[in-house]
């Protein structure tokens, strides 16, 4: 048994009714969030995480409701399922996943956590599918690597490639789950 390795107008009639309803929207429309209103949201994603690490999940959720109420942040959408996920709720992490990448494309740490979900409901092609986009974008990423190495590792990948694999993830950064991990492969 193997050890488990750790988102027109024309005339003069119809332009004037579309300029008068062009401002008329505009009244409607939502103003721009003031910065420090992303500031402080910004601040309460640090203490929700701050919550997470804690296991404190019922607080650490507030911290990132507030978080999402004050500013979009696709930070506190990620924190939110990142809840979600410690407290075994797979399907609400995975939606709030997707939108906090749906909200910023460049927010690529959903993605990561969007695969974690995939993996551990048992969807390992899916998960690999999305690590692969993640390194894409990203390919000095330690973590990722060790990711897919990991479920690589228990599809089958033999285990002087695992160990050949997380030890080029070692170079990018020297992180315990990687040392871990090649603990695990080489008992050493």
């Amino acid at each position: 048994m193997q050890k488990k390795v750790s988102k027109h107008a024309t005339f003069y009639r119809p332009l004037s009714i579309v300029v008068c309803v062009a401002q008329l929207l505009g009244c409607f429309a939502p103003s721009a969030v003031p910065e420090r209103r992303f500031q402080q949201a910004r601040e309460l994603v640090d203490v929700g995480t701050r919550f997470l690490r804690e296991q404190r999940f019922d607080e650490a959720r507030k911290a990132f409701e507030l978080a999402s109420e004050l500013a979009p942040v696709a930070a506190a959408l990620d924190g939110l399922g990142c809840a979600a996920l410690l407290q075994g709720r797979y399907d609400s992490a995975e939606g709030y996943f997707r939108r906090a990448y749906e909200m910023d494309r460049s927010y690529d740490e959903a993605l990561v956590n969007l695969g974690l979900v995939h993996e551990l409901q048992g969807r390992p092609g899916e998960a690999k599918t999305i690590y692969m986009k993640y390194l894409d974008k990203n390919p000095s990423s330690a973590t990722v690597r060790n990711n897919i190495t990991a479920l690589e590792y228990e599809r089958g990948m033999r285990r002087m490639e695992a160990v050949e694999a997380l030890e080029k993830a070692i170079v990018l950064s020297d992180q315990a789950v990687i040392r871990d991990n090649l603990t695990v492969l080489t008992g050493k």
